[in-house]
């Protein structure tokens, strides 16, 4: 009898098939200069796309929860990533077929809302959304001559600095590479002729072109171009670190050669010091001859005679010391302990933990 096993994908194991829902995540914005700065995505103004997911068609709309399972790295990173609410299907236009998701504000633009925006226009906030892992970014809007010729933004903004206006994107490419059933690249851009300036009781329309476009690469190289190939690039002088090496093997070796000298010709010192004063006459002043070697010493080689001084009843005390005396101490003071409970609390209310402590 066989048997069918019916797999449904997700974003865990990132294969797709087509008419599949992807899921589009937005998680922050903040300043460029200042990428710590987070705040919530939906900390501005933007809307709900109009799809089946909005709160005025869907009383537990997904818009408004969180995403279920945030790695340790997400948390860590400090990522809220929220459901944008966008209806992704897989592999569902190509060039001939761009998929529109659009939204407007349901009211005028508030007195808050619009300083809301100037901001970020005027700090260069971004956005960061994250599509099947891979994150994406975006920015909020930009400070532009009032009036400008937004066809020719690039030639106006060069030639104009003076009397800048907050303008906000209201439209976005997002192109979706995929290969076979995985999905390897996203990339998103702002449409400069969807700028609008930021005024008070403005209605804004904001506009998701959506493609997604056949590849040949490899899935397993889709992070390469977020890292930073110029850094990983750079040649390592093996000579150089071989040389660091050798130099400082040397002055160790020069170091330890210098002390042990000094320590032989100390012990030396020490030892003939000994031998000459078992021969002196029993009429010997005893302070003139510590004086005489406390004037010989200095730093810490007055030490000596603490460091090789051996204690009282060595016997005894190396006898004591290796049968595990310490451990008969400590075993008793555990039972005493426990025994005392009504004085400091109850801490053997249940077997082991005498043992355990």
């Amino acid at each position: 009898v066989g048997r069918f096993l019916l797999v449904k994908c997700d974003i865990h194991d990132h294969m797709y098939t087509k008419g599949d829902k992807v899921e589009l995540w937005v998680n922050k914005v903040g300043p460029y200069a200042n990428p710590q700065e987070a705040y919530d995505y939906y900390t501005l103004p933007y809307c709900a796309p109009e799809t089946d997911h909005h709160p005025r068609n869907n009383e537990e709309s997904i818009f408004n929860q969180l995403k279920a399972h945030h790695n340790l790295g997400e948390i860590l990173g400090g990522h809220t990533l929220r459901h944008s609410g966008h209806d992704l299907i897989f592999a569902s236009a190509d060039k001939s077929n761009i998929l529109v998701e659009e939204c407007t504000t349901e009211n005028p633009l508030s007195s808050m809302e619009a300083l809301q925006f100037s901001k970020a226009a005027q700090q260069s906030w971004f956005y960061q959304m994250y599509l099947d892992d891979l994150p994406i970014w975006g920015m909020v809007g930009e400070m532009l001559p009032e009036g400008v010729d937004l066809e020719n933004l690039e030639k106006e903004t060069k030639v104009a600095v003076a009397n800048l206006v907050p303008y906000v994107y209201t439209e976005r490419d997002l192109v979706i590479s995929y290969n076979i059933d995985r999905i390897v690249k996203v990339d998103l851009s702002s449409v400069n002729t969807s700028l609008k300036p930021v005024k008070v009781g403005e209605t804004y329309t904001f506009k998701t072109y959506i493609q997604w476009l056949p590849t040949e690469e490899d899935f397993q190289l889709r992070f390469d171009r977020y890292l930073d190939h110029s850094f990983s690039k750079h040649q390592i002088h093996w000579f150089s670190i071989f040389n660091s090496l050798m130099m400082i093997l040397f002055l160790l070796g020069l170091v330890a050669l210098i002390l042990v000298r000094t320590l032989r010709k100390d012990f030396t010192k020490h030892a003939l010091a000994n031998s000459s004063d078992l021969h002196l006459d029993d009429d010997t002043d005893e302070e003139n001859k510590l004086s005489k070697r406390h004037a010989e010493e200095s730093g810490w080689k007055q030490l000596h005679g603490d460091v090789f001084r051996a204690p009282r009843n060595l016997a005894l005390f190396s006898a004591l010391l290796g049968t595990g005396w310490q451990l008969i101490v400590l075993t008793l003071g555990v039972i005493l302990f426990a025994l005392a409970g009504p004085i400091h609390g109850e801490v053997h209310e249940e077997r082991g933990e005498v043992l355990h402590a």
